[in-house]
């Protein structure tokens, strides 16, 4: 998991965010305490601290963890090792997402160095990615600030922990204060407007991307929250649009397809998002949500082929995590060629992943009366007059916990005061 990701990806999309940028650019020559460089200890070690994590960091590329972490235990033997050397080891594991590791380096950096802010941010930073949320905080509210650069991004961490703790009034009291001091962030933008969607703030979040965007034309992210949320309320054609917008700059981004066929399908332009979604399966890695969506578009325009449909669903319910959907989209195929004892399994599963979705008991009924189980119908129809009032429109609830892990997936740290 990529650090700062406040949730992982593996549900759906693999989405390519910005990587690990921790603020050690703040070290001795811009601003940090000159440290005296004492002599080796015991005058017997052959390598310098700056070589062995040089060496590190080749293990790291040669993709040698274990060696990395051999290596790091002689650098943290030393009786004294440079702060830079510090954070730049901690850096390196922290790239190849060995984040305990990281943070043994820069909790080593702040014991020994305290008045250098990028040694505790980055500590917390590694922390975060463990979800070590206390720890996280703790290493914040130790760190010193001399600048307003460094409250600014101390600010915006702090956000980001209380939202994963489920502290909404000051993550968002934290996020907003960063993001209103630089709006030209794109990840200031990024977790303020994904706090609104947690909330369903949508048109809060609206203008949150919107305006990060205006900063970062460039940005997908940006672009693909700002054409989320304005699925979110209904303005198919506005999220149509910025999805394009997307495409345009990567037509390999699955995200981004994503949304685009569902807000076409939702829109009721089938033919339009039958093109979309089946461009997006003709390449390598397709996300199993888009399978899913593929073949209820087949199933919403009476598709003669039910064989395919059932290929991609039979896709889609291995890679999506207890997808009831996927399994009434299943019944129907099943019953439109005929096999009833298929097409009720099939229901009877979805039933037993979602208890409470009417749409599931509602087609029981008529099935279990087809092949003669009238009991069985009878308390289908109860089921169904028990739970109809539940008005909540699946599919887009699915797509919608989906983006929300895929937004998540896509925050990363700041950039380092100064750069």
């Amino acid at each position: 998991m990529p650090l700062l990701r406040a949730g992982t990806l593996t549900l759906v999309l693999t989405v390519c965010a910005p990587s690990f940028r921790p603020l050690h650019a703040a070290l001795p020559n811009q601003g940090n305490p000159i440290l005296p460089t004492p002599q080796t200890a015991g005058g017997d070690e052959t390598l310098s601290p700056e070589s062995l994590v040089a060496a590190l960091e080749h293990a790291l590329a040669e993709g040698h963890n274990d060696k990395a972490r051999e290596i790091l235990g002689q650098v943290l033997k030393r009786a004294w090792v440079p702060p830079d050397v510090l954070l730049k080891a901690g850096l390196a594991l922290a790239r190849r997402e060995l984040y305990s590791e990281a943070a043994q380096a820069f909790a080593r950096c702040v014991r020994e160095n305290p008045a250098i802010f990028a040694a505790h941010y980055d500590l917390a930073l590694a922390e975060f990615a463990q979800q070590k949320l206390p720890e996280a905080r703790a290493a914040l509210d130790d760190a010193p600030r001399r600048s307003a650069t460094e409250e600014l991004a101390l600010l915006y961490l702090r956000g980001k922990i209380e939202s994963a703790l489920g502290r909404t009034s000051e993550a968002q009291h934290d996020l907003e204060a960063a993001f209103s001091a630089a709006p030209q962030q794109e990840n200031y933008a990024l977790d303020l407007g994904l706090l609104y969607l947690r909330e369903r703030a949508y048109s809060q979040a609206e203008d949150t991307f919107r305006r990060g965007a205006s900063f970062n034309p460039r940005s997908r992210f940006l672009t693909l929250s700002l054409a989320f949320a304005q699925f979110l309320q209904g303005r198919q054609a506005q999220s149509i649009q910025n999805s394009m917008k997307v495409l345009a700059q990567q037509p390999d981004f699955s995200p981004a397809r994503l949304l685009m066929a569902f807000a076409l399908y939702m829109d009721g332009k089938f033919d339009q998002a039958e093109n979309v979604a089946g461009e997006g399966l003709a390449t390598p890695g397709s996300p199993a949500y888009l399978y899913y969506l593929h073949a209820v578009i087949l199933l919403k325009r009476r598709s003669s082929d039910q064989e395919q449909v059932l290929r991609e669903l039979a896709i889609a319910e291995r890679g999506v995590p207890s997808c009831s959907l996927c399994y009434i989209a299943q019944s129907k195929a099943h019953e439109a060629l005929g096999n009833l004892q298929a097409a009720i399994a099939d229901l009877e599963t979805a039933i037993r992943l979602a208890p409470s979705y009417p749409e599931a008991w509602y087609r029981l009924a008529p099935l279990y009366e087809r092949v003669g189980r009238l009991a069985d119908a009878t308390k289908a129809r109860a089921r169904f007059q028990k739970f109809k009032a539940d008005k909540e429109n699946r599919e887009s609830e699915m797509l919608r916990n989906v983006f929300m892990q895929t937004l998540s997936g896509t925050e990363a740290a700041p950039a380092s005061p100064g750069n």
